[in-house]
């Protein structure tokens, strides 16, 4: 007996089709847990939102390689290099910028220091930057170490702190440092308050992402509650970053000397994520 497929015939079994496949897809889907790596849609605009700060900040670079005014340029300079350098799409004008404020760091390292932490900020960047295989590499990266000799034992406890981290991440020692014993209570405390209500500037959002990432093992809880903080991060950069009309997008601040400086941190913060 033939068998004749009528239009509701057709209807139903495109409907089961669709219930069975979409069922499979929910089953097979992992259920992303809050903290969490980002989804791929949002990791994919944060990827865009670093793509447009990076462009901006290779427009606003100097000839002579350097960012910022005044006697923050070593670390505006410092920090835009080490966020174009660790920005997983490395293109050609990026590392034609990179090696350019390479170049003024190493330049400006013969002059006096300005502060322990500036130097770390120098330190980390040329670390980033210079390559491994260059013989050159250990030998400038110790003359850094060294000169800070005079003004090490001065320092506040914050800026040895970050000294000893930057140390360490260029290699320079032979243990990584110690975890700090306020860094439990400064975890809770941040989870407690999270999300902050106010609008910290990025070198604060850029710390609490990094004392997660190292007290907490990329974790911040909240009594039972594991918080989406990388979400949370995400969203705040992707709906405050600002288009500029001559390139790219930046973060805003009191000023465009600040503006490079948030922005490489905005950066510097999706890089945590």
């Amino acid at each position: 007996m033939a068998f004749r497929l009528s239009t509701l015939n057709l209807t139903g079994l495109f409907g089961v089709c669709a219930f069975t496949c979409l069922h499979a897809q929910l089953t097979a889907m992992p259920i992303r847990q809050p903290g969490a790596t980002l989804d791929t849609s949002i990791r994919n605009e944060a990827d865009r939102a670093a793509d447009q700060a990076a462009a901006w900040l290779i427009s606003r670079q100097r000839p002579d390689g350097s960012w910022g005014i005044s006697n923050r340029t070593v670390r505006s300079t410092a920090l835009a290099l080490l966020a174009l350098q660790t920005s997983p799409r490395l293109t050609v004008s990026r590392s034609d910028a990179c090696v350019r404020a390479a170049l003024y760091l190493d330049r400006t390292s013969r002059l006096p220091l300005p502060d322990l932490e500036t130097h770390a900020w120098r330190l980390l960047a040329l670390a980033a930057a210079l390559p491994h295989d260059d013989p050159e590499r250990t030998s400038c990266l110790q003359r850094l170490a060294h000169q800070t000799a005079p003004i090490l034992a001065d320092a506040a406890e914050s800026p040895r702190r970050f000294w000893s981290e930057a140390m360490s991440a260029a290699g320079l020692t032979n243990s990584t440092p110690a975890a700090y014993p306020d860094d439990s209570a400064r975890l809770a405390c941040l989870a407690n308050r999270w999300p902050p209500e106010d609008t910290p500037d990025h070198a604060v959002l850029w710390r609490c992402a990094r004392l997660v990432n190292r007290a907490g093992k990329g974790q911040l809880v909240r009594g039972e509650s594991v918080l989406d903080w990388r979400k949370d991060l995400a969203v705040r950069l992707i709906r405050t970053q600002r288009r500029a009309p001559e390139a790219g997008g930046y973060w805003a601040a009191s000023s465009t000397h600040d503006a490079c400086e948030e922005t490489a941190f905005g950066m510097l913060i999706l890089l945590e994520l």
